[in-house]
């Protein structure tokens, strides 16, 4: 077995080694994104997304019953209910070999429709020729998301990956192909590390230093005594798990079939 607390070293081969009370794998953006709506639905304090692409346009509830739900009006929604929340949208200002790929002028889409506690910057402090490839969403300094998933169009798929999906359409209504990824879920110290390169990203790219996360110590002591309250952003199991197992079960009978 593999010692990994032996082979990672701080500021050698990793920039911080920090412990997370709760860790979980959310398998492809239906299981990200409904667990991401349950953590940012009870944020107050921060919210930092950070990504190659972040879509205004991205609907955060596919294959649901529910009215399709994008991604600015769900935090424009969550920001009139919360008052004292901010939140910080820093994505790659993408090359122009991007453009047709990305939403027009997402700049001015936000500027010109989201909550005015909503800032939004596109992120050009890297070396020339590079990109930043970071998808990290941090909530609170409380609970943290980060992996392969960014919050933009043509991620969201289940675990089922059918070539026939309805929910797997673009925001003008084309399907596109099965696309399969994973984001951990994080909180405690691991989160709140998480929650300092958000703000050492944004920092860098708008010369603006944001508010400390005030959250993030008294959610970790509170957690410690109850496991679950209203406010907790750690989604139940069936939150997320639900569709999951059924693909696995669907895989199980295709595989039992004669």
């Amino acid at each position: 077995m593999v010692k990994f607390w032996g082979v990672l070293r701080e500021q050698e081969n990793c920039w911080r080694i920090a412990t997370a009370r709760r860790a979980a794998f959310l398998i492809d953006a239906d299981a990200y994104f409904t667990a991401l709506r349950h953590a940012v639905a009870r944020a107050r304090h921060s919210v930092f997304i950070l990504g190659w692409d972040i879509d205004s346009r991205v609907q955060l509830n596919p294959g649901t019953a529910e009215a399709p739900l994008t991604l600015l009006s769900f935090l424009n929604d969550v920001l009139a209910h919360r008052p004292g929340l901010r939140v910080y949208a820093l994505a790659w200002d993408f090359s122009v070999l991007f453009a047709l790929e990305r939403e027009p002028l997402p700049s001015y889409r936000f500027a010109w429709n989201a909550h005015p506690r909503l800032s939004f910057q596109l992120d050009d402090a890297h070396p020339f020729g590079a990109s930043h490839h970071q998808k990290i969403v941090v909530v609170d300094d409380a609970i943290a998301f980060a992996g392969g998933l960014d919050l933009t169009i043509r991620r969201w798929d289940t675990p089922a990956h059918h070539a026939a999906e309805p929910g797997r359409v673009d925001p003008v209504g084309r399907p596109y192909p099965p696309a399969h990824d994973i984001q951990m879920m994080v909180d405690g110290d691991a989160a709140a590390a998480l929650g300092e390169i958000a703000r050492a990203r944004w920092q860098a790219a708008t010369g603006q230093t944001p508010a400390p996360g005030t959250a993030q110590s008294q959610q970790s002591q509170q957690s410690q005594q109850s496991q679950q309250s209203d406010d907790d952003f750690w989604p139940q199991n069936h939150f997320f798990t639900t569709r999951y197992q059924s693909a696995i079960d669907d895989d199980f009978a295709k595989a039992s079939l004669p």
